[in-house]
């Protein structure tokens, strides 16, 4: 769509490409995006190549499906954020699938962790991390390096505002130690933030 490359899927569908890079071990991030990532795309060359790389990029919109649909794909549909972290929890429970959450001020990630245990008991949740709201410094980026690799998360779980720069960075750190990262990205005009972010799709993160 206008040089974005968006998944001709339905939610179902997601789950089931999601689980079988982690059962294959394909490495990849996944982007969750509407209409407004689109059109930012076509202002944002770098943007537009973060979600035309994306191992997904799932429609997030009606909108986006109904112009699959017209264009031949007619099981195409609205995979939303927050549906698709539940769908996945729900399918990987009792899988041994392991899930890490990155994101929200200190004490919300171990929140959403107990809360999504608390739904899907069978639910594998390797590890947590809440940033700060700055860069991570030389000493807090390798700790998590640390904590990611010696959790060995299946799924990376994303819900936090990031410069391009520091996205990439954590997105290939998690390429190298999860088969698959889950975010939403959301590029922003405020010249106080950065340009692309990625932003909760996850029960309060």
């Amino acid at each position: 769509m206008l040089g974005v490359g968006v998944s001709a899927i339905n939610l179902p569908k997601a789950v089931e490409l999601i689980l079988e890079a982690v059962r294959t071990g394909r490495k990849g991030y996944i982007a969750v995006t509407g209409v407004h990532g689109v059109s930012e795309a076509q202002l944002d060359s770098d943007f537009r190549r973060i979600l035309n790389n994306a191992f997904l990029n799932t429609p997030d919109g009606m909108p986006m499906s109904w112009v699959g649909r017209l264009q031949g794909f007619k099981t195409m549909d609205r995979v939303y954020g927050p549906d698709l972290m539940l769908a996945v929890a729900a399918a990987s429970s009792d899988t041994g699938v392991r899930h890490f959450l990155y994101g929200g001020v200190p004490g919300v990630a171990d929140a959403l962790k107990l809360s999504l245990q608390t739904r899907f008991p069978g639910m594998v949740i390797c590890g947590t991390f809440s940033p700060p709201f700055r860069p991570l410094n030389d000493q807090e980026a390798e700790e998590l390096t640390q904590s990611m690799a010696a959790c060995k998360p299946d799924i990376c779980w994303l819900g936090l505002v990031l410069t391009k720069e520091d996205a990439s960075d954590l997105i290939k750190m998690a390429e190298e130690d999860a088969s698959t990262v889950a975010k939403e990205a959301v590029p922003t005009r405020s010249a106080n933030q950065a340009k692309c972010v990625a932003r909760s799709f996850s029960l309060g993160i």
